[in-house]
């Protein structure tokens, strides 16, 4: 992960969004060896081949993570089908999906299954390191 360019993004935020943003790229982060985090969207996306995550802060407050299949002209979608018994996920279409956090524990209290979640995703958008 790009630490220094994250960790700078990072103090720029006010909190409490600035402690939800660091517990959810720390996750993120530890899902898989290989993700980068940078700046990019104006806000922490994580890539390993493609970006796939991208994280902000919602207008009305909170934090969101946007799941997708990195950049790809419109009409060109890829389908994720991701397995969600949390209903963790809000779908914005067949390659993106977002999910919402109100505070930290919100992050803690989901940890488990965004874990498998953002793996589910990486296998399907990124392909697991063998």
């Amino acid at each position: 992960m790009s630490t220094d360019e994250v960790d700078g993004y990072l103090h720029t935020v006010a909190e409490p969004a600035r402690s939800v943003l660091a517990e959810l790229c720390a996750l993120i982060v530890g899902c898989d060896e290989r993700i980068r985090g940078e700046i990019k969207w104006n806000a922490p996306s994580f890539a390993i081949r493609d970006h796939f995550a991208t994280t902000g802060v919602s207008p009305g407050g909170g934090v969101r993570l946007v799941l997708h299949t990195g950049a790809r002209r419109r009409g060109d979608p890829r389908r994720v089908v991701i397995d969600d018994p949390g209903n963790l996920l809000e779908w914005r279409g067949a390659d993106r999906a977002v999910v919402r956090f109100a505070g930290v524990s919100d992050v803690q209290s989901n940890a488990a299954a965004l874990r498998e979640i953002v793996g589910a995703w990486i296998d399907q958008t990124q392909g697991r390191a063998r």
